[in-house]
């Protein structure tokens, strides 16, 4: 449910906010991995037990689509697009991720014409590898308990 104060919901808040998370939201990260990812600091700490996996390209990736979703100006656009396939899709790039054929093959066929939807399914496949991958060791990591850990609580979450 989105309950709005002023002009901005409580949602968007949350997605924004700069202090410490509140236990609502830290907890609301193992309600749902959409939770975590709409939510910046739980990106940061997705983002750091990523890279103690050695997936951190993952993460990255994701965050450099959404991004480029943002951008409006085309010339902007093909730039970053073409930046994202150098770090994230060639097969050269140290921080290539992990995509099957088919995925790839529309990426490479997308970036004939490169636009802000060039990644979709690449966005989605990397998504859904976290999601069902990482997320759940995520959640019974140090980095996860410490943070609710914070907050006096030590039982698991889930």
């Amino acid at each position: 449910m989105i309950v709005f104060s002023g002009s901005v919901s409580v949602e968007k808040r949350n997605a924004e906010q700069d202090g410490p998370p509140t236990y609502e939201i830290v907890y609301g990260w193992s309600q749902s991995f959409e939770n975590l990812m709409k939510n910046r600091a739980g990106q940061k700490y997705f983002a750091e037990f990523l890279k103690g996996e050695y997936s951190d390209e993952n993460i990255l990736f994701w965050q450099a689509c959404e991004e480029l979703k943002r951008e409006k100006n085309a010339e902007k656009i093909e730039e970053k697009a073409r930046i994202i396939y150098e770090d994230f899709i060639s097969i050269l790039s140290p921080k290539e991720v992990s995509l099957d054929s088919r995925v790839r093959e529309i990426v490479n066929t997308n970036m004939g014409r490169p636009s802000a939807s060039t990644f979709d399914e690449a966005q989605n496949q990397i998504y859904t590898l976290m999601q069902r991958d990482s997320y759940p060791r995520f959640l019974a990591s140090p980095i996860y308990k410490n943070c609710m850990a914070n907050f006096g609580v030590q039982e698991e979450a889930l």
